[in-house]
């Protein structure tokens, strides 16, 4: 598991670029500059680890969490800000953004949802995304944004079988985008 969540973090800089527990913590992410802020409540047991450096994108901001849990299961939060827009709309750019981060873990079908997330100004138009490989359930929500170059993720894995779903609803219940720039429309 460590090794496939792992290896998106390495291929994260490609992918950035080409494109609530009852019990548990409440998180908030400060707004480094032009980046979003993030509230969301960690499920219990969760501890946040150091993550392998990566070689950085030439402009990329980013600010990335790792946390790991029970079952194997990892769970990063991602904020970033692009150095420049590639001209798709916001949803199909966020689309690719989540695809991409399934298809790098192996994870070849999934299926998407939509949702709107509370926080100021909002609420915030995202997308998610769930799917399985054979050895890993992923599931990832978030939003990238052409007009404000801002952007963010959150993704959840965890050891084939071993996803629970609700734990999972949860952590999309709990998020909440502040300072968010982009366009607030649903397409």
């Amino acid at each position: 598991m460590r090794a496939r969540l792992g290896a998106c973090l390495v291929a994260l800089p490609l992918i950035l670029a080409a494109s609530a527990c009852s019990d548990g913590d409440q998180t908030e992410e400060p707004t480094a500059p032009g980046q979003v802020e993030l509230g969301y409540a960690l499920p219990a047991g969760m501890k946040e680890v150091a993550i392998p450096s990566a070689t950085p994108t030439a402009g990329m901001q980013y600010d990335i969490k790792l946390f790991t849990g029970k079952n194997d299961c990892e769970l990063r939060v991602v904020r970033m800000k692009l150095p420049k827009g590639d001209g798709t709309e916001d949803q199909d750019a966020t689309y690719n953004m989540l695809g991409a981060i399934m298809e790098s873990s192996g994870v070849q079908n999934f299926t998407t949802n939509g949702h709107m997330l509370p926080g100021e100004p909002g609420p915030v138009p995202a997308l998610s995304v769930s799917g399985s490989s054979k050895d890993l359930d992923l599931r990832a929500a978030g939003r990238i944004s052409n007009d404000s170059l801002q952007g963010f993720q959150m993704v959840y894995g965890c050891k084939k079988g071993t996803l629970d779903q609700k734990t999972w609803q949860a952590l999309v219940d709990s998020l909440k985008v502040d300072d968010f720039k982009g366009s607030l429309k649903m397409h």
